[in-house]
């Protein structure tokens, strides 16, 4: 009986310093400073653009060509978001999932999660890539054609200006199947796009 009452206590102080490692590690999530890395992976569609600071005369052709043709019911917008994340805390940051509301030039384009197991440790930087994908068009319903064919050229690059991106960032700690919340959204501003 003694040996069953010892095993027990032991598993609750191991459960109790788990929770209490997470829930530190959590609190330095919310704590780490995220700044804008790159974008990557961006497809816009069906056509792939490797790097929007250094467009072949292919990519422009494609882009430009596609861009003018938007007639359809959809313009899927795909692409990776790498940010830097520091941690300048004296414990490691823990990550377990990250909630996420994209805007574009001031407007919602979608909201996801990131589920991605990820420890920066203390004094050290990690990146983190979120991929995203909406329908461009649908995001965009309340405004004309002209405004969403704008947006999508500022985007890849061939627009006469940068677009304006925040991502509002939300972690958050899974603690025996329950999901606790950061009560705040951390918000990462960047310009893309156009460089001159």
């Amino acid at each position: 009986m003694k040996k069953i009452i010892v095993l027990v206590s032991f598993v609750l102080v191991w459960v109790g310093c788990d929770v209490a490692k997470n829930l530190a590690g959590t609190y330095s999530l919310m704590q780490c400073q995220y700044k804008y890395n790159s974008i990557s992976n961006i497809n816009l569609s069906g056509v792939s653009v490797k790097n929007v600071n250094s467009l072949t005369a292919a990519d422009i052709l494609s882009l430009t060509g596609l861009i003018k043709a938007f007639s359809g019911s959809t313009i899927p917008l795909q692409f990776t978001l790498n940010l830097d994340v520091t941690n300048p805390n004296y414990q490691p940051a823990i990550l377990n999932t990250l909630q996420y509301i994209l805007e574009i030039d001031n407007i919602e384009m979608t909201t996801g999660t990131v589920d991605s197991k990820m420890q920066i440790a203390t004094g050290q930087i990690a990146q983190l890539p979120v991929n995203i994908a909406f329908d461009l068009k649908k995001a965009m319903k309340n405004e004309t054609l002209d405004a969403v064919k704008t947006m999508a050229l500022n985007f890849v690059g061939l627009g006469d200006r940068a677009t304006n991106v925040t991502i509002k960032l939300k972690p958050s700690l899974d603690i025996g199947g329950q999901q606790l919340v950061s009560p705040i959204y951390i918000p990462v501003t960047f310009s893309y796009g156009k460089t001159n």
